[in-house]
């Protein structure tokens, strides 16, 4: 497998706003990690994982970031699709009804340690886990 060393993935600009999609996210949402454990929907309150069960996102590729409560009864869910290894964001209403969703490349925060990753690109948790401490500020393993 080739890598594409020293390239990125091309910031996906959203209605010729000239905004990328991991700034929409980072500017709607706050940075990574920064939501909530659980929201109130309705009458039940929600954990990341309950919602990805809820939503039947079984796969292990699917991996939660966080919730963030909403005006009108609306939240987000923020989460890791290794399938597509990107960040997600559907935002929800009261009915579990997807209302918008964003997505970006997790290369747009991870920029070379994701092109250096080699196989642990195709293992959520290990992506996860890279981002994690990217986002805190964290050296990254070199143990992987």
């Amino acid at each position: 497998m080739r890598k594409p060393s020293g390239r990125k993935p091309p910031g996906r600009k959203r209605h010729g706003m000239g905004i990328s999609e991991k700034e929409r996210i980072e500017t709607d949402f706050g940075p990574l990690w920064s939501g909530v454990d659980s929201v109130a929907v309705g009458d039940r309150i929600f954990t990341a994982d309950e919602l990805k069960r809820a939503l039947d996102l079984f796969g292990a590729d699917v991996v939660g970031i966080d919730l963030h409560p909403m005006k009108e009864g609306r939240f987000a869910y923020r989460f890791y699709d290794g399938d597509d290894r990107c960040i997600v964001v559907f935002e929800m209403d009261a009915e579990l009804n997807i209302v918008r969703e964003l997505r970006a490349h997790i290369a747009e925060w991870l920029d070379e340690e994701y092109y250096n990753s080699g196989m642990e690109a195709f293992l959520a948790d290990r992506m996860v886990g890279m981002l994690s401490r990217k986002v805190r500020g964290e050296e990254p393993d070199p143990k992987g």
